[in-house]
């Protein structure tokens, strides 16, 4: 090679050199230019959110879940309470590998006779938190408890605690009403009900999840401990300091009495019982409230459940047992609190509202008089689009009154004031006031109570706006969205569209007993500080609330409490068989019966709703039996069971062991 050939190599390897070596430089450079402005971000634009984050990091807050309060009746009988569970539970912090979480699940499993799934489930439930010990389950047995101490080594990480659960005295008595507890959801974290009224709630605590036990749940559950857990970069806790002592939960005394609840129970059970010789009768609800306070003495539906079961979270065998089907009914869920949360339409009951919004709107009289025959054509002149409306019964039972309207329960006659209405003061007007509707939203109808539960059904309260708004939800499937007068006709007998709940009735009924308030009805009427002597004081008491009245002379309601009285003891009363042997001379009743035809079957709900005694009435019973045939024959026989518990009655004798109300 000759020297210029090679001084011309050497000249190349040296410009490759330099050129690798300033793309190195440049790459170096490149990196601690990103390095630099990374730290400059985190240490200087990111520096606030990032100390928040470290902190986050470090400090975790554990809450110890507070003795919960009390549930008690109007006489002071506890209906709920806490008892000690012996628990078995699992530290996260060393259960923290999949293999370790099978192993001991196995054991436990085969242990404790609990599946693998549910012991899973309860362990890794999202949130409990991982900084104190998960519950995975409760009321071990002394022996298993012992069995696990003594050989630790095969189950690491588990230990026994005795833990507060809910206990309820009396099973499944007043289930639907006192509702029941269990651990909050991701869900729940984040509802106003929890996230603003107590902002202490978190991970893994109990809460009431139904009934008395949610609406009330602020007052009841206390104040829990908390303390301040410092954890280090793997999650450990490493310190820990107390930032509050725990206060129990404040007990609650409610309008409920235990033995009229529990006659209540027993007589919607019997009544069924009864019923089904002849009908399905699958189901049934009962609300016994005070007329003049709202206060709610009993409640009862049917199919119930066990609360307790519910009180420390459901294994499978547990949620398997509560499906327990009824009858032929669609609605088989026991959890379904029947008495505020079922709407059917509620037959010949609904008179009495019909009854005053005539006399409120003026379309008839206190005084007045209508013809009852076998039918009744509407229009009244005929013609096409003319609609045949038939009486319960063909005979033609002449001109009467409203009292007696209400004691035969003459439908023909209530035909002519749901028309007369509507040809008045009807959709047709295009003013919107559909006054006979008006009065029934007045009358309780249409919207909740203001009960203190979740998930009150409103009922329907059907008119033109509720009309357009069903066709534009059903589309094509809906062939006139105008509101035509046939439908006020059928309504005016509680029939077609118009729903309501065995409470709605129990409401209004009460505003006719009591001269005309409608009562917002109420379960829990007192917060008392828990006491070591069992009788706490009382910080707390609610008082009864009219929400709207009547709008009816005294004397238009007496002509409607007249009617009722003549249901049970007249000559002509539809409930008077089953009242028969009854000692009204001594304990005046005054009710009402109602058969209500199921949409497109023959099948009948059966309805009974009364007030007693007359002069000063201290109760509204309203009665529902689901697909059970007649009102006087299915559900009266219930309200009647329920007045003899009442007003202490002896069955066999007729000798009262109480007080005389007949006033």
């Amino acid at each position: 090679m000759s020297s210029y050939g090679q001084q011309h190599k050497n000249t190349g390897g040296i410009d490759r050199l330099k050129l690798r070596l300033a793309v190195l430089g440049i790459l170096v450079v490149a990196s601690f230019v990103a390095l630099f402005s990374r730290l400059w971000f985190l240490q200087v634009l990111a520096s606030e959110q990032y100390d928040r984050f470290a902190k986050e990091n470090r400090v975790r807050f554990v809450y110890s879940e507070p003795s919960r309060g009390r549930i008690l009746d109007r006489n002071g009988h506890i209906l709920v309470r806490n008892r000690g569970s012996n628990s078995v539970t699992v530290d996260k912090q060393i259960v923290d590998t999949p293999h370790e979480e099978r192993m001991v699940f196995r054991r436990l499993s085969h242990l404790l006779d609990i599946s693998m799934h549910d012991l899973h489930k309860r362990f890794n439930d999202v949130t409990v938190s991982p900084y104190k010990p998960v519950a995975v389950a409760n009321d071990v047995s002394e022996r298993d408890s012992i069995y696990i101490a003594v050989h630790s080594e095969d189950f690491p990480g588990v230990g026994t605690k005795v833990l507060p659960v809910r206990y309820y005295p009396h099973k499944d008595l007043a289930a639907h009403i006192l509702g029941y507890v269990g651990e909050i959801s991701a869900d729940e974290l984040k509802a106003d009900h929890f996230k603003e009224v107590r902002p202490f709630y978190g991970p893994g605590d109990l809460i009431g999840k139904e009934g008395i036990e949610y609406y009330y749940d602020r007052f009841l559950r206390g104040s829990p401990q908390i303390d301040k857990v410092i954890v280090n970069s793997n999650g450990d806790p490493v310190a820990s300091s107390r930032q509050q002592e725990e206060t129990p939960g404040r007990d609650l005394v409610t309008s409920i009495d235990l033995d009229i609840q529990k006659a209540t129970e027993r007589a919607l059970l019997a009544g069924l019982q009864a019923a089904r010789v002849s009908y399905t009768a699958p189901a049934g609800a009962v609300v016994v409230m005070d007329p003049s306070t709202g206060g709610i003495v009993a409640m009862a539906s049917y199919p119930d459940y066990d609360p307790s079961i519910l009180a420390d979270g459901l294994t499978t065998k547990e949620y398997n047992s509560l499906g327990q089907k009824t009858p032929d009914d669609p609605d088989d869920d026991v959890l379904l609190n029947r008495a505020t949360q079922l709407t059917k339409a509620p037959g010949s009951t609904f008179k009495v509202v019909t009854a005053g919004a005539a006399m409120a709107t003026g379309v008839a009289e206190s005084y007045s008089q209508f013809d009852c025959p076998g039918s009744e054509v509407f229009p009244p002149e005929g013609g096409p689009g003319s609609v045949l409306f038939r009486n319960w019964t063909s005979a033609s039972q002449g001109y009467m009154g409203f009292p007696e309207s209400l004691e035969t329960s003459c439908d023909t006659f209530y035909y002519t004031l749901g028309w007369r209405m509507e040809e008045a003061f009807g959709a047709a007007n295009g003013d919107g006031s559909e006054k006979f509707q008006k009065y029934a939203r007045q009358a309780g109808f249409g919207h909740d109570t203001g009960l203190d539960v979740r998930y009150e059904a409103d009922g329907v309260v059907p008119d033109q706006k509720w009309l357009t708004e069903l066709c534009k939800a059903l589309g094509p499937g809906c062939d006139d969205p105008t509101w035509q007068p046939g439908y006020s006709v059928n309504m005016s007998i509680g029939q077609g569209d118009m729903i309501v709940t065995p409470l709605q009735m129990a409401t209004t009924y009460a505003a006719i007993a009591n001269g005309g308030n409608v009562m917002r009805p109420r379960i829990g009427w007192e917060l008392q500080t828990p006491s070591a002597e069992g009788v706490g004081e009382a910080n707390k008491t609610y008082r009864p609330t009219v929400t709207t009245k009547l709008p009816l002379e005294d004397s238009e309601i007496a002509v409607i409490r007249d009617g009722l009285r003549d249901v049970i003891s007249g000559d002509q009363g539809t409930a008077v068989s089953a009242f028969a042997g009854f000692p009204l001379d001594r304990f005046p009743i005054a009710g009402k019966t109602g058969t209500a035809q199921i949409a497109e079957t023959i099948k009948n709900d059966a309805w009974f709703v009364s007030y007693g005694p007359i002069e000063s009435p201290q109760y509204v019973i309203s009665v529902l039996v689901q697909d059970a045939g007649h009102g006087g024959t299915s559900a009266g026989p219930i309200a009647r069971q329920i007045w003899e518990a009442i007003f202490d009655v002896d069955k066999n004798t007729d000798v009262h062991l109480g007080q005389d109300f007949s006033g």
